[in-house]
């Protein structure tokens, strides 16, 4: 995996409206660090922080189907998102497929590389 590869994840982690504050202020902290050795110390955290803020499934669905999704997203949009995260997991879906799971998931399959 190239730096500029990285680079990609970590400002998708930033980009995805999904993520939570927390990670989208490391992944701030990451990118504002360039070239310096705090990012090569943050970089150790990356994956960490991306288990952090992936959701299984089953989180999803269960988010979807209570009151606070109700409040956040509306009556229908809880709705929306219940039944797409059924069929998703039908699917085989394990993780949630919001912006901000994708990125943490495309970090988490790349352990090996990043660590």
């Amino acid at each position: 995996m190239t730096h500029t590869q990285l680079t990609q994840l970590v400002q998708a982690l930033l980009d995805a409206p999904t993520s939570n504050p927390t990670v989208k202020e490391f992944a701030q902290s990451w990118l504002d660090a360039e070239g310096t050795e705090k990012q090569a110390d943050l970089t150790k955290q990356l994956v960490s922080i991306a288990e952090q803020n992936i959701a299984l499934i089953d989180e999803t669905i269960g988010f979807a189907g209570s009151e606070l999704a109700v409040q956040i997203l509306g009556k229908e949009g809880a709705a929306n998102l219940l039944q797409h995260a059924k069929d998703i997991k039908a699917q085989g879906a394990e993780f949630c497929d919001c912006p901000g799971c994708v990125a943490a998931k495309n970090i988490i399959d790349l352990k090996a590389e990043i660590a």
